[in-house]
C-alpha cells in the first residue's frame, strides 16, 4: 500500500465516486512508484462491485489519463493479471463535449478538416484552394483559416503528453516487465529510532495487531539491534515483521495458558464433585447405621419389658 498514491486518489474531488473507489482499490495495492498488479476479483471485492463494472471504470480512468493498463502474458502463453501504472499526481483530462450540447454554429462547423500547410517542393492540389485557407467546411460560407507558411520559419508540429515517451519507467511498463526494484541504503539502528506510526498503524490494523502491543515491543527491538550493531535498509519493515512474529507467539502463549487454566478448573471441579459424593455417601451410611441402631434398641426394650 502506498500512502502517497492513496493521498493522491483522495485529492481528486471532482472524480466520480465509483471511479474513485476503484482508483483507491488500485492505490491500496500499489507501491511508491505507482505499480500494482491485483486481480479483477480483488479489485471487485474491495470496490464492492461486479468485475464487469470494475473493468468499465478502469477503462474510464485510463481515458481520463489517471492510469495505464498493460496486459500480462505468462511464459506458457496464458493470460495473467494486468499491470497497472498509476499516474500519481496527474489530474483528470477534460471530458470531450457532448454532441447533443453543441450550439448550432458548432454543429455546422463540426467535421472541418484543416489541411496541412504546403511546403516548398510539394506540387499543389488539383482543387483550387486560396492560399492560407482550407477547404469549405460543413455549412455554407464557413472557412477554416490557417496561417500562411513562412520560408524562414517553417511550421513544425509537436505533441506533448502527460508522460514523455522517453520515460524509462513507462517503457518498462509498456514492455510488460515487472517494475524495477530500488536498492535502499542500509542504515544502523539508533537509540532514538521511531517508526512511522501513521503508516504502521494502518498495517497493524490490517494484521489485527493492537497498537499497545507494538509500543511495548519497540524498546526491546531497538535495544537488541543497537547492541547487535548491524545495518538494515528498512527498519520499519523489519520491525513490522518482528511484530507479526512476536504477536503470533503471544497468541499461542495465551492459548496455552487458557487451556491450562481450563484444565485446572476441570480438575478442581472433578475433585470437588468426588469429595461431595464421598461426603454424601458417608452421611447416608451414618443415617442408615443410626436407623439400624435405633431399631435394635427398640427391639431390645420390647424384649426386656416384663409387663406383659
Amino acid at each position: 500500500m502506498s500512502i502517497h498514491a492513496m493521498t493522491w486518489a483522495f485529492s481528486l474531488q471532482q472524480l466520480d465516486p465509483h471511479k474513485k473507489i476503484v482508483l483507491l482499490s488500485l492505490a491500496d495495492n500499489a507501491n511508491d512508484e505507482g505499480y500494482c498488479w491485483p486481480s479483477m476479483d480483488t479489485i471487485a471485492k474491495k470496490s464492492s462491485m461486479s468485475k464487469s463494472t470494475a473493468r468499465r471504470h478502469i477503462k474510464s480512468l485510463e481515458t481520463l489519463g489517471l492510469l495505464t493498463k498493460q496486459n500480462r502474458v505468462k511464459i506458457n502463453g496464458a493470460t495473467g493479471t494486468n499491470y497497472f501504472l498509476l499516474h500519481v499526481g496527474a489530474k483528470p483530462k477534460e471530458p470531450e463535449p457532448d454532441k447533443e450540447s453543441l450550439t448550432p454554429e458548432t454543429k455546422q462547423n463540426e467535421g472541418c478538416q484543416i489541411e496541412p500547410p504546403t511546403t516548398i517542393g510539394v506540387p499543389p492540389s488539383d482543387t483550387p484552394i486560396t492560399e492560407g485557407v482550407s477547404k469549405l467546411c460543413k455549412g455554407e460560407g464557413v472557412r477554416a483559416v490557417t496561417p500562411k507558411p513562412s520560408i524562414e520559419s517553417p511550421i513544425t508540429t509537436t505533441t506533448t503528453c502527460a508522460r514523455e515517451d522517453n520515460d524509462p519507467a513507462l517503457e518498462i511498463f509498456n514492455r510488460g516487465e515487472p517494475p524495477p526494484k530500488k536498492n535502499p541504503v542500509a542504515k544502523p539502528m539508533t537509540d532514538d529510532w521511531e517508526p512511522d506510526w501513521p503508516l504502521l498503524e494502518a498495517k497493524l490494523l490490517r494484521a489485527g495487531i493492537p497498537k499497545q502491543f507494538a509500543s511495548e515491543q519497540r524498546d526491546e527491538f531497538v535495544l537488541y539491534w543497537v547492541g547487535e550493531g548491524k545495518q538494515h535498509p528498512s527498519w520499519e519493515a523489519k520491525f513490522f515483521n518482528h511484530l507479526r512474529h512476536q504477536y503470533r507467539r503471544y497468541q499461542a502463549q495465551q492459548t496455552r495458558e487458557n487451556q491450562l487454566q481450563h484444565a485446572l478448573n476441570e480438575k478442581n471441579n472433578t475433585r470437588v464433585n468426588i469429595i461431595n459424593h464421598e461426603k454424601h455417601t458417608m452421611e447416608v451410611s451414618y443415617a442408615q447405621r443410626t436407623a439400624v441402631t435405633s431399631e435394635n434398641d427398640s427391639f431390645r426394650q420390647r424384649l426386656e419389658d416384663t409387663d406383659w
